[in-house]
């Protein structure tokens, strides 16, 4: 009997863990690295039919942003808007951007004059 519920317990156990599992994957959580000179804020995601802001926070160069979760597994079209050290403000479009769920560090560089990311 005690080998039957210790057997019954060790098959929940692993069904909620891979439950958890697909529950965790199924968000993203990214945080912005900015590797550049200028203030970047905004990083949003562009749909169909309107444009979500996903990272609200300025970041200053050298600095990271907050951690921030959402929803979005798969490839998405990614926007965020600039301002240099004399206040003008540029939008930059990154064009399309795999996520595939869990943690992320996407690191933003502007290399000879031109936007540049990775992941790390």
């Amino acid at each position: 009997m005690k080998k039957w519920i210790l057997a019954l317990s060790s098959v929940i156990f692993l069904s909620l863990s891979a439950c958890t599992h697909l529950v965790v994957d199924s968000t993203e959580r990214l945080q912005v690295k900015n590797l550049s000179d200028q203030f970047i804020t905004d990083v949003s995601v562009v749909g169909k039919n309107d444009t979500i802001v996903w990272i609200p926070d300025t970041v200053a160069p050298g600095e990271l942003s907050f951690v921030h979760e959402q929803d979005f597994v798969g490839s998405f079209h990614i926007i965020f808007k600039t301002m240099d050290s004399t206040g003008t403000w540029e939008f930059v479009d990154m064009g399309k951007i795999d996520f595939d769920g869990g943690s992320e560090l996407l690191k933003i560089s502007k290399k000879y004059g031109e936007w540049d990311h990775e992941f790390e």
